[in-house]
């Protein structure tokens, strides 16, 4: 009887966690998509940067891999479609986080590293992670030299 409430409880915990961590994962996947699609395409290395942002930040391990990356792909279609609408919807995700350093920070790092996937750090890019980090209240010159994205 004790392990069937040890079992629901656990489960309760995961669900909870998962619940609270949506919207980190929700501005995650807006902020990496406008990223990515700055400089008007996806490549490869910028999608294998996305796999290893979401294998190693902790916040982002509660979800289901497919899951993160089909609301990735969901962003990327809206920002395609309706780039000024999707842009704002993606900055109120991300202001969101204003207020929590930590992962205001991590949110631009995850950028960055997106970004520097291609070797190509461009003006389009650069011109997200700034309005980013005005968004976050951040400052861009502070955020930008940081590479690891281990939550």
């Amino acid at each position: 009887m004790a392990n069937i409430f040890r079992a629901a409880r656990e489960s309760m915990a995961g669900k909870l966690k998962r619940h609270r961590n949506k919207p980190f994962l929700e501005a995650m996947m807006a902020a990496t998509a406008l990223l990515a699609l700055a400089d008007e395409e996806i490549v490869l290395t910028e999608r294998l940067a996305l796999d290893f942002i979401l294998e190693n930040v902790s916040e982002l391990k509660l979800f289901d891999v497919h899951q993160a990356v089909n609301l990735f792909r969901d962003w990327g279609k809206a920002i395609e479609e309706d780039y000024w609408a999707a842009k704002e919807q993606a900055l109120k995700a991300v202001a969101k986080f204003s207020g929590d350093e930590e992962k205001a920070s991590l949110l631009v790092r995850a950028c960055i590293l997106i970004a520097k996937a291609d070797g190509d750090f461009n003006e389009p890019e650069q011109k997200v992670i700034d309005e980013l980090c005005r968004v976050l209240c951040l400052e861009s010159s502070a955020v930008c030299h940081f590479e690891p994205v281990e939550g």
